[in-house]
């Protein structure tokens, strides 16, 4: 028998929500900051802060829709449909950080440190790992999944202010890599826990299940924000060992020919 999924409390939705407006309005502004900071023309610019708008909304837009579809909801007797949805987008988190590698005109902006400091502004609002600690008292999630995705992402919302630091006022990589390391790592244990505890896959018993994720708000979670903030953490990590070799080589060049 299927367990009826509560519904989240409207403050939630709005919290949720927002966050993720403010996540596709943030990107594409910060691009087209780069962009003229770095000389090119303002049509150039809002050329490449509209494609990236309209990635976004698709991609809200795809994330959102698939809580119109009745038959993809979470139970016992149902497909494990969270699980598919996440595997569906991490085909969008492996072809991400390529595609911005391929994206001469993008990638070229995020060789910038304090174009990198702007984006990971963003990650600041994994503070949102809250909203699991309230609908775990709330009865809507289990604290199995609830207390280590909330704090974890608490504890990276608040870190990452240490690393846009660094990242402005360091020459250093060291910092804001091991920080990527661990937003990635708390992403980890977080998707791991919510699908073990999923209705479809019941491979570890908790009451209630994590299949509020498969409804709105919250699927824009596993199926918005989580990829797009691992598609920062990704490129961060690339964007700084790649200045970091190209640095090596340049000091190897310099001592060569000297």
């Amino acid at each position: 028998m299927d367990h009826p999924i509560p519904d989240v409390p409207v403050t939630v939705t709005i919290l949720v929500v927002s966050v993720a407006v403010v996540l596709t309005v943030w990107v594409p502004v910060i691009m087209y900051r780069a962009a003229i900071r770095h000389g090119r023309s303002t049509r150039e610019s809002l050329r490449l802060a509209g494609a990236l708008v309209a990635v976004f909304v698709v991609w809200f837009g795809l994330s959102a829709g698939f809580t119109q579809v009745e038959a993809l909801r979470d139970g016992r007797d149902r497909q494990p449909w969270l699980v598919y949805l996440f595997f569906a987008f991490f085909a969008l988190i492996v072809i991400g950080p390529i595609a911005v590698a391929r994206w001469s005109p993008l990638d070229e902006l995020l060789a910038d440190r304090r174009t990198l400091a702007e984006l990971n502004i963003a990650q600041t609002a994994r503070w949102l790992g809250c909203v699991f600690l309230v609908l775990e008292v709330g009865r809507q999630l289990p604290g199995f999944f609830s207390y280590p995705a909330g704090f974890g992402d608490i504890a990276v919302g608040l870190t990452a202010c240490v690393a846009v630091i660094a990242l402005i006022w360091s020459t250093s990589a060291s910092i804001p890599i091991a920080w990527s390391v661990f937003g990635l790592l708390d992403f980890v244990v977080a998707v791991g826990t919510a699908f073990l505890a999923t209705q479809a896959l019941a491979l570890v018993h908790t009451d209630p299940r994590t299949s509020v994720f498969t409804q709105w708000p919250m699927v824009l979670v596993p199926a918005y924000m989580v990829p797009i903030s691992i598609i920062l953490h990704i490129t961060t990590i690339r964007v700084l060992l790649a200045n970091r070799r190209s640095g090596r080589d340049e000091h190897a060049s310099v001592a060569t020919s000297a």
